[in-house]
């Protein structure tokens, strides 16, 4: 839907909740991948901070090795990572310590394209139980670490996304692949 037109519906929508999930977020140009994966993701977490919403979570993206951090990887999607690192700025401000930004690399399951779906999973299930054998610090490594952040499921993503929202004990911040994956 159209997020910049449904703010009526929104306030509807969040009245009585006590948690959002976010899985905002988009591909195209730099312009409308910014405005989607930042600034709609903006709009949602001031409507449920205005709504009286306790807890946030939000599908934001992996924090990928790169020398230079975020400004390297912003010439590459560079209104996505921008976006969603925007969004988490504004997230922490606004929830702080009930805000969890869910931070995964590359996430599998069945991707449905109009009459079609493509099983991702076949692909990213296999990647995901090498890449947990190898030692986790070659993640770190600048530029070739990212080759080393496993995938993970949409079905983790999601339980972690929920938790986020529903269990006081999950800890605010950034929540790492490798925590993710514990869902």
């Amino acid at each position: 839907s159209d997020v910049e037109n449904d703010e009526g519906q929104w306030k509807e929508a969040l009245a009585g909740a006590t948690g959002v999930v976010s899985t905002l977020g988009a591909f195209g140009n730099n312009k409308f991948m910014y405005k989607v994966c930042g600034l709609y993701n903006i709009k949602v977490l001031h409507a449920a901070k205005e709504a009286g919403v306790d807890r946030f979570s939000f599908i934001s993206v992996h924090d990928f090795a790169f020398p230079g951090g975020w400004q390297a990887q912003n010439f590459l999607l560079r209104g996505y990572f921008q976006g969603k690192r925007d969004a988490e700025a504004e997230m922490a401000k606004l929830f702080h310590e009930k805000g969890v930004a869910l931070r995964p690399g590359f996430v599998y399951g069945t991707r449905h394209a109009g009459n079609v779906n493509i099983p991702l999973g076949m692909v990213g299930a296999p990647i995901e139980a090498v890449i947990n054998r190898l030692p986790r610090g070659l993640a770190d490594i600048p530029i070739v670490g990212c080759a080393f952040v496993p995938p993970v499921s949409v079905d983790s993503v999601a339980k972690a996304a929920l938790m986020a929202v529903l269990d006081p004990e999950v800890a605010g911040g950034p929540m790492n692949v490798w925590d993710i994956q514990k869902y």
